[in-house]
């Protein structure tokens, strides 16, 4: 049952991900990054949720490297969402005023 609610949560992250690219024209940037900071939290919370309840109990239990990993992947995520998304949804994002 929660590898269905976290596959639900990154739907739902997903579709207002696509929503808020369409409708990006009528929101501010600070609206826009916000939104999408959020939509990239829930995301990753998913993409965790599914990735911990996925493993034995007993195994993770005992793995040293499972937090390692997960920190890792996180960190990916989070270079992916700061560099690749975010220019999308705000091409000015990374230009200085």
């Amino acid at each position: 049952m929660a590898r269905r609610l976290y596959f639900i949560i990154m739907l739902v992250a997903i579709g207002l991900a696509i929503y808020l690219y369409t409708a990006r024209s009528a929101h501010t940037q600070t609206f826009i990054i916000a939104a999408a900071t959020l939509l990239f939290m829930f995301f990753g919370m998913g993409i965790h949720g599914l990735i911990a309840h996925s493993l034995n109990p007993k195994v993770k239990g005992g793995l040293l490297i499972y937090p390692l990993l997960m920190g890792a992947l996180w960190a990916v995520l989070f270079l992916l969402f700061v560099f690749f998304i975010l220019p999308i949804f705000c091409p000015d994002f990374l230009i200085s005023p």
